[in-house]
């Protein structure tokens, strides 16, 4: 599952979660109902260094014996 940004000209942002590739163009606001376009932005990745299995979804990646 991915979520997905949608800003409502009324209440602002808020996100839906979509399989990945399926989220619609557009989508009613959960706040008024409004219709509400869909805002592209870039996906949250991890900095390099970082695991997002561990709790909190940020765990240190130790580094190999040697460097």
């Amino acid at each position: 599952m991915a979520r997905y940004d949608f800003r409502c000209g009324r209440d602002g942002l808020f996100e839906l979660t979509f399989p990945m590739g399926t989220a619609p163009s557009s989508a009613p606001c959960p706040t008024c109902g409004e219709d509400a376009a869909r805002s592209f932005s870039a996906p949250l990745m991890a900095p390099p260094g970082l695991d997002k299995s561990g709790p909190g979804g940020m765990t240190p990646i130790p580094r190999p014996p040697g460097r």
